[in-house]
């Protein structure tokens, strides 16, 4: 094979790669603007909880389906034309079209069936066009076949619903207008535009010749006597549609929905209305919330429930989009080599291409990497699927009894922990170093935070059994009486909760844009901070880990989103920057801030700053090789800090974080290991008795 011809394919497969990248990319992106951050666990659930095995079934009806439509394509057009692609190539043009019919609404993919065979085979447009016109008729006639069918069936099973005879009539008139169009209609409309191009247009010329020519090729067409074949093949692209996507549709209902009623009629309905609507010309990509509206309405006509209707078609659409973006881009790679041999025969030889091919191809590749790896960042930023294994017990070093440091401490630390199962909250006493467990729900808690008397926690509770902490919104806030263990609901869809400095209210996150206090007495909520409102900040930026002061009302928290930064927000709403980073918080008297940012070791460090200068210094870096810090906690009394660490591992609620406690001021490797498990251990905080505190330091003297 020439030199040039070489070249010619690597840079095919550049290209191909980086447009596959983008279409992926612009998938993901589909995705994360369809999810809602509070359904999203329910979302993931249903996903992980799908059957393989009938998704697998989809696939292969999904290529039978191609199959038979690549066979209906090449039976058109040889009734037209003299020179026809092999089945094959009608095979890559059928899979690719069915990834660019979802892509673009009212159904304007369809153009692409028409430029790859055009461009790419030489196809006469005419022909290509009236072969795809005839395709859709007998879509339509197939489908009305299929639900006479069914009604048939209804009227012997005495199980008649209106809603079908009026479906029926619908797709019956449409694809008897269509016919009555492409027939006597487009050859009478291409005959007045003659005339019209006779008075010198060029433009209405051109458009005659073509609305005359693909009347003649439907004619041709229509004399060739192929009707019966279309109609079978037709019958067999719907049949084998509809029967992947219920077998797609039972293998995402069955394994969450067991008593939804999942009859063929039902199914069918459901899915005609979802495919109507994401053939409306309603600007959408891949037809994300048009195809979902669609069928769930549907649903929900049909007795289902609202929110279960809304996951169901979601979760469908998802599978359903993985499977057909996967085969078109395929086939749309391998239609670029195809073409790529079709016009460089065997010993021709070609020029070099030209280099702004070249600069295109590579930036087609680098554009797409990024657009797929920024869509791809997204997603997992959105949490894991499942909760990670409990891990085990390990060996402890030294025992952290013996240790001087903490003999003379009295009170105790508190964490999550997911070493039960889902993450718990649990309670290390000091000096003792007991370990027990606060709570038993399976459903995910973290983030306990103590009162300022040291007799209650806040914690957060997840709404379904597994949640990521990437996720902020489906939380509550819970209050657990470490005297009594007796638990209270606090409030709704609230996260990250703090206490005021008198215990009386909890300020909390709701969402990813309210900063909320609650008054535990009276059971008023205030808005504190709220993004989008106001003036205050765009609503494309989101709050994280929101603390106020009390002494310096001020609130200081972790900006994300369109604005990324640790910021110092005043009463008046005034924002001023403190750096990059995350988890931003108060000292107990308010004296500083510290929060965790880039440096150290292990490419985190703690950091303090001063509130007024906001001038930072590094304070923390352990030189062990459990560097990577995170969750820092200083003790009501404000010389001990408590905090997770792991050896590298960064996700939160995954790595394997051991807790340490650090007398402030004392060397970073003089830390004290308490925890000895190789699972999750996050978000620390630890109370000391006063009095105790108070001896320690007259023992220091």
């Amino acid at each position: 094979m020439p030199l040039a011809l070489d070249k010619r394919f690597v840079l095919n497969i550049l290209l191909s790669m980086g447009i596959s990248l983008l279409l992926m990319g612009i998938l993901l992106s589909g995705l994360v603007g369809s999810v809602h951050l509070d359904l999203l666990p329910k979302i993931k659930a249903v996903l992980h909880r799908t059957s393989l095995f009938l998704v697998g079934s989809y696939f292969i009806a999904g290529l039978v389906q191609a199959f038979f439509r690549a066979v209906r394509y090449r039976i058109i057009l040889r009734a037209s034309e003299k020179e026809v692609p092999g089945l094959f190539h009608l095979l890559l043009v059928s899979m690719s079209r069915n990834m660019f019919v979802d892509m673009l609404p009212a159904r304007l993919g369809e153009l692409s069936y028409v430029a790859m065979l055009n461009k790419g085979f030489t196809v006469r447009a005419e022909a290509c066009l009236s072969s795809l016109s005839i395709s859709f008729v007998f879509d339509l006639i197939a489908l009305a076949l299929l639900l006479g069918m069914l009604l048939i069936y209804q009227l012997i099973a005495s199980e008649l619903q209106p809603w079908l005879i009026g479906s029926l009539l619908l797709v019956v008139l449409v694809s008897g207008g269509l016919l009555v169009f492409l027939f006597p209609v487009l050859t009478f409309l291409g005959r007045r535009l003659e005339r019209f191009s006779q008075d010198g247009q060029k433009l209405v010329g051109k458009l005659a010749g073509l609305v005359r020519e693909t009347a003649a090729a439907l004619q041709q067409v229509r004399a060739s006597g192929i009707v019966v074949p279309l109609l079978a093949l037709s019958l067999g692209v719907r049949f084998t549609k509809y029967l992947g996507l219920y077998l797609l549709f039972l293998g995402v209902v069955l394994p969450s929905f067991s008593t939804l009623v999942t009859s063929p009629a039902s199914v069918l309905i459901t899915l005609i209305s979802a495919e109507a609507a994401a053939s409306l010309p309603v600007p959408a990509f891949m037809s994300f919330g048009t195809y979902e509206a669609g069928g769930a309405l549907t649903m929900i006509a049909l007795g289902a429930e609202k929110v279960a209707s809304g996951i169901i078609l979601l979760v469908l659409h998802i599978w359903s989009q993985i499977i057909d973006y996967s085969l078109g881009i395929t086939s749309l790679v391998l239609f670029f080599f195809v073409v790529s041999r079709k016009r460089s025969p065997a010993g021709a030889v070609r020029q070099t291409q030209p280099r702004r091919y070249i600069i295109a191809a590579l930036l087609f590749l680098l554009a797409g990497i990024a657009f797929f790896a920024f869509q791809a960042r997204k997603i997992m930023k959105m949490g894991s699927f499942s909760a990670p294994q409990p891990g085990i017990s390990i060996p402890r070093g030294k025992v952290a009894s013996a240790v001087p440091l903490l003999k003379n401490l009295h009170g105790f630390v508190v964490w999550s922990s997911n070493r039960f199962g889902n993450h718990d909250i649990v309670m290390l006493s000091l000096p003792e170093q007991k370990l027990s467990r606060l709570t038993t729900n399976p459903h995910t808690e973290y983030f306990p935070r103590i009162s300022p008397e040291g007799t209650r926690i806040v914690f957060c509770r997840s709404q379904v059994p597994w949640v990521s902490q990437r996720n902020p919104v489906p939380w509550d806030v819970y209050m657990l009486d470490l005297k009594t263990g007796k638990e209270q609901l606090v409030v709704r869809n609230g996260n990250v909760p703090t206490w005021s400095e008198d215990g009386k209210k909890i300020r909390f996150q709701r969402g990813t844009n309210q900063f909320v206090e609650y008054d535990l007495i009276t059971g008023k909520e205030t808005v504190l901070l709220e993004t989008g409102k106001q003036g205050f900040l765009s609503s494309s930026v989101s709050l994280g880990g929101p603390v106020f002061s009390d002494k310096r009302q001020e609130t200081a928290v972790t900006l994300r989103g369109s604005k990324r930064a640790t910021v110092v927000v005043d009463q008046g709403k005034h924002i001023r920057r403190v750096g990059d980073g995350c988890q931003l918080t108060w000292a107990p008297d308010s004296s500083y801030l510290y929060y965790v940012d880039h440096g150290g070791k292990m490419k985190n460090a703690f950091y303090k700053v001063d509130p007024d200068s906001l001038k930072r210094v590094r304070w923390f870096d352990s030189p062990t090789e459990y560097s990577h810090e995170y969750f820092p906690k200083v003790a009501n009394t404000g010389n001990f800090l408590v905090y997770g660490a792991s050896t590298g591992a960064h996700e939160h609620d995954r790595a394997d974080y051991e807790i340490f406690l650090w007398r402030i001021g004392t060397p970073a490797g003089e830390a004290v290991r308490l925890s000895y498990h190789t699972g999750n251990d996050c978000w620390p905080d630890i109370y000391l008795r006063l009095n105790a505190q108070v001896r320690l330091q007259q023992s220091n003297k």
